[in-house]
């Protein structure tokens, strides 16, 4: 009798010490009413080799053929996203893109021409990384072309709507047609990449990259006005590989100074959160794989900025881009190869509460070559509880258009999350999808799933209209699922059986999962559900990133 009570006691404390979920109810969840290809369609099935099929009003793929137009930077509208940069077809022209869904792009052509004004530019000016402001009504594009001593310039057009034409500067004792509107300091050294920035007390700032004999490094000044530099208060910012400017002896950031040459640090562009000012910037040069987006920090807009550093540690102040390292046998070295190339000179904007990064990246998925085009891509920019900026990207994969041109937005930080043999289950919705395993902690931020059958709920507080789901998978290989057993939205809108695009998302050696690659299905015929439930069956320890659920 004693050893029965016994028995009871321990199944007991079995019973109650499971989570809150019910887990005699989700194996009765299969039975199904929904077909594959009439009710919802899986991307993966949909894959012919090369691309997969998807509603483009709900999804978008940074599949780097829409826009080739290097060093973006995107300026909103009315709802019309303009993205100039650095021309494709002709260096001594800016060239503008228009879009109002990132689905469909319009070109136009040459919005400023400086040979149509014979002004201080050089006939190939090899105009570089054009920035579209408006300020007061007037829209304000700066840029850096070659004077006719061969020497990088900066300057700014203007022009009374966002396509122009542009115009040469002319006010007063200034002449941006004799010569270029920023040209007090740095007279003997290439100057390029001049980017603005507003303060929230109005204040403007200008900064930008000077290649000198050394390095090249950022500068940043207060201004005036949209046209007009106190170069008194000129201040340099940023060195590669240096925790800050007043420290440039000692460079323990290996990974921005990754090639070989010159070090270079460019593209400078900020962005306040939290009361810091982040002052982000790419380094390794364009045509390098290794060109990636990487941070300082400040308390003010012209510093001192520091770059997060931990003794010993990698890539501490790496934003977005292929981590480099020095070392020949680094997963990191071999895990993006033919996943993306050359990811850097971004921008930030907004689609409507939503920011974005936006960058180019190199359309041979796996060069270092000069010559390789580079096309217009973008990610979700997000900020962490302390303020902190981190990007879920680059992305090749399947991803969700941000709410306002979709119209669905993301339900899954609405739900009470409920699991069964599921650990860490709160990073189902804090936005952090881990790309690079070779960190130390990462492996900690992804939901972990036990052997045998794991359970995740998400249950919301009313009923939704639902368009699709992602379920983005483990960065690391060796926690990968290849398949979801079911997602059911209740009242019997089953998928039965959800498969992970193994040919597209993993790379050819078969060892690594290219970063946030997903599950993602979309519904045909609308469903309504006030819950979702995830089942998975694994012999092994696998792991899940981010889930979202996409919902009007």
């Amino acid at each position: 009798m004693q050893r029965i009570i016994a028995v009871l006691i321990i199944i007991f404390i079995l019973i109650t010490s499971l989570p809150a979920c019910d887990s005699g109810k989700y194996p009765k969840s299969v039975s199904t009413n929904l077909s594959e290809g009439v009710d919802y369609i899986d991307h993966t099935t949909t894959y012919d080799g090369e691309m997969l099929a998807y509603d483009n009003t709900m999804w978008y793929v940074n599949d780097l053929k829409d826009v080739p137009l290097p060093d973006p930077h995107v300026f909103v509208e009315d709802g019309v996203y303009y993205i100039v940069g650095t021309s494709d077809r002709d260096g001594n022209v800016i060239d503008c893109y228009s879009t109002e869904d990132f689905v469909n792009y319009e070109r136009h052509l040459a919005v400023y021409d400086p040979a149509q004004y014979e002004g201080w530019e050089a006939a190939e000016a090899a105009i570089y990384a054009p920035e579209l402001y408006c300020f007061d009504g007037i829209y304000y594009m700066y840029y850096s072309a070659k004077d006719d001593t061969g020497i990088r310039r900066n300057s700014v057009v203007v022009a009374d709507n966002p396509l122009g034409p542009y115009k040469p500067l002319q006010r007063g004792k200034i002449n941006g047609l004799t010569e270029p509107i920023f040209l007090d300091k740095n007279k003997n050294f290439d100057v390029l990449d001049i980017s603005i920035f507003v303060d929230d007390d109005g204040q403007m700032y200008m900064y930008y990259s000077v290649a000198c004999n050394e390095n090249q490094h950022i500068v940043g000044v207060k201004m005036k006005s949209p046209f007009e530099a106190d170069w008194s208060t000129y201040t340099k910012l940023v060195e590669p590989g240096a925790l800050n400017s007043n420290n440039s002896i000692l460079k323990p950031l290996t990974w921005e100074m990754f090639r070989d040459g010159l070090p270079i640090v460019e593209a400078p562009y900020i962005i306040k959160s939290g009361g810091k000012y982040y002052l982000t910037y790419s380094v390794n040069g364009c045509w390098n794989k290794y060109y990636n987006v990487c941070y300082a920090v400040s308390d003010a807009p012209l510093g001192i900025f520091e770059k997060p550093y931990t003794a010993n540690g990698l890539w501490t102040n790496l934003l977005l881009g292929y981590p480099g390292t020095k070392m020949a046998d680094s997963t990191v070295y071999k895990q993006w190869a033919g996943f993306a190339s050359g990811t850097g000179h971004h921008c930030f904007f907004r689609v409507g509460d939503q920011y974005m990064i936006g960058y180019h990246a190199h359309q041979n998925r796996d060069s270092d070559s000069r010559y390789t085009k580079r096309y217009f891509a973008f990610d979700y920019l997000h900020f962490d509880e302390n303020g902190v900026p981190f990007c879920n990207g680059p992305t090749y994969s399947v991803q969700p258009l941000p709410e306002e041109i979709s119209g669905y937005k993301n339900i899954a930080p609405l739900a009470e999350v409920k699991s069964q043999n599921v650990k860490n289950d709160k990073a189902i919705h804090d936005k952090y999808i881990v790309d690079c395993y070779n960190l130390a902690g990462e492996a900690e931020k992804e939901v972990s799933l036990g052997t045998g059958y794991s359970f995740i709920e998400l249950q919301f507080d009313q009923e939704y209209e639902v368009g699709g789901i992602a379920i983005y998978n483990s960065a690391y290989y060796d926690k990968l699922l290849t398949e979801i057993e079911y997602i059911d939205f209740g009242n019997g809108n089953v998928i039965p059986y959800s498969q992970f695009c193994y040919d597209r998302y993993i790379n050819e050696g078969e060892e690594f999962v290219f970063p946030s690659s997903a599950f993602t299905v979309e519904f045909l015929n609308t469903i309504y559900a006030d819950h979702v439930v995830i089942c998975v069956k694994t012999e092994n320890a696998a792991s899940l990133n981010e889930i979202v659920v996409l919902a009007k």
